[in-house]
């Protein structure tokens, strides 16, 4: 018997939970007005993911494929008829023709796996079924991700959302790079890899959604660093892509995204007319820059440590004791290796006081030396 109902009676959170608790294997289908996802499970692991909308699948893979150079889109256009004649994933076809590796598959299908599962926890309406069916996997092309993991990461991620969505509200927005000046290497200094690397894809002409689609990253890390990027005064909103017209949509989203823009080019105007009006020295200057960014960093450090410590207590509570290390943590699947570096450039601090309870987790801070104030916890 088929599990289904609707988002608004039992959350997709629940729903993932359950199906992990009891190691499920098949296929969990959701859908709303616009869009259907489909999520693989086995044996309660999420293995796949999949979202499409009226026009057709959204193979994300493909596109950070693309943007990462490791496809070319004909590439991609001669797999997708190959997948129309044997059904077979897109991800095997390319394996099998030599065009990608597994290696580069498994990396790529996790960032598209996550992606999906954020967009599906985003909904507000929707219907669900759970169908349990055993489903044939290639044990060397899958990726298995816990559920609990997923979930983990997505509700960091939806807690940092509204924050990011009011700074960044639209991927049609094109931004330009803004600050220039003697003091611009040392701000640039403390960005990250992944900061600078962004920086460079915006040059007045690509929007959000092709900045996405250029790096190798999901949706929210690209949304997440765009708004420190852009609190941080390194780049400014130029325009709105004129995409969104070449795409028929309904009325109420006209009037959504009218609306929009016309308060996003007030606000602009607005802040325009303030800085004309401030005297020079009463702008911000490089050190109020690398405060916001210090702040952000720090807020965003502290996120970090609250999750890290909710991995701690899942991993104590499924093997009755505390890891011996946060590269446990990762090795086992609780965390990501990304979240062993704070975001300040610092691993992480783990120390293990007793076998079962007692332990110790901060960061280093902003100085990255241990033992002074400004350690965060």
């Amino acid at each position: 018997m088929a599990l289904e109902g609707s988002i608004k009676d039992f959350g997709l959170a629940d729903i993932f939970q359950l199906i992990s608790l009891q190691k499920k294997t098949g296929l969990l289908n959701i859908h709303n007005k616009e869009m259907t996802a489909t999520v693989t499970f086995n044996k309660g692991q999420i293995s796949y993911a999949v979202v499409e909308d009226k026009k057709g699948e959204i193979e994300k893979i493909g596109r950070l494929l693309i943007g990462a150079g490791k496809l070319k889109e004909k590439e991609i256009d001669e797999a997708i008829q190959i997948q129309g004649k044997t059904g077979e994933r897109i991800g095997k076809i390319l394996i099998d023709s030599g065009c990608i590796s597994r290696e580069d598959l498994k990396e790529y299908l996790s960032i598209q796996i996550k992606d999906v599962i954020f967009l599906m926890l985003r909904w507000r309406e929707g219907w669900y079924r759970f169908d349990s069916q055993e489903i044939e996997h290639n044990k060397e092309e899958q990726i298995l991700i816990p559920t609990d993991f997923i979930l983990m990461e997505c509700t960091r991620m939806l807690d940092e959302w509204p924050y990011i969505e009011s700074i960044i509200p639209s991927d049609d927005i094109i931004f330009s790079q803004s600050f220039e000046g003697e003091d611009a290497g040392a701000l640039f200094s403390s960005l990250s890899p992944g900061e600078l690397t962004i920086f460079n894809l915006i040059n007045g002409e690509r929007d959000v959604k092709k900045i996405i689609d250029h790096i190798q990253l999901g949706e929210f890390d690209v949304y997440k660093i765009l708004a420190t990027l852009k609190m941080s005064g390194l780049i400014t909103p130029k325009s709105i892509s004129s995409r969104v017209e070449e795409v028929p949509v309904s009325k109420g989203y006209e009037k959504k995204h009218l609306l929009t823009v016309l308060q996003f080019a007030i606000l602009t105007f607005i802040l325009s007319f303030i800085l004309l009006l401030l005297p020079i020295k009463e702008m911000v200057g490089i050190n109020d820059i690398m405060s916001i960014l210090e702040i952000m960093k720090v807020r965003d450090s502290r996120n970090e440590l609250f999750h890290i410590h909710k991995a701690i207590n899942y991993y104590r509570i499924s093997n009755g004791m505390l890891p011996d290390s946060l590269e446990l943590l990762q090795k086992e699947g609780y965390m990501k290796r990304g979240h062993l570096i704070d975001h300040l450039g610092s691993l992480f601090v783990y120390e293990k006081i007793s076998p079962i309870l007692d332990y110790r987790l901060y960061s280093k801070g902003v100085d990255k030396k241990l033992g002074t104030k400004d350690d965060i916890y």
